[in-house]
């Protein structure tokens, strides 16, 4: 999978200009997918489709996820961002 700056090739993301590489987790890497096929996605729709949690859970692991898979984006150097605004999270470029 490629998107913008970055390409997803197993566990590992690279980013096509520099090379830059680093590893993924699955579940990072399936919301990061996720993520770039649909470009908006609501908070429920992670949890019960990807983590598969019960929606009326409280839970900030998505969250978590997502921090940790920006931190990843700025190692590589990509220009893309994500962001969120009413548990609904954005893939920006």
């Amino acid at each position: 999978t490629s998107f913008k700056d970055i390409s997803i090739v197993g566990e590992k993301m690279t980013n096509l200009n520099n090379q830059i590489s680093c590893l993924l987790t699955s579940l990072e890497k399936n919301i990061l997918i996720e993520l770039i096929e649909h470009k908006k996605i609501r908070r429920e729709y992670f949890l019960e489709k990807i983590m598969n949690v019960k929606k009326n859970i409280e839970t900030k692991t998505i969250e978590s996820h997502l921090t940790r898979i920006r931190k990843k984006l700025l190692i590589v150097k990509s220009k893309i961002q994500i962001s969120s605004k009413d548990d609904v999270f954005y893939l920006e470029d």
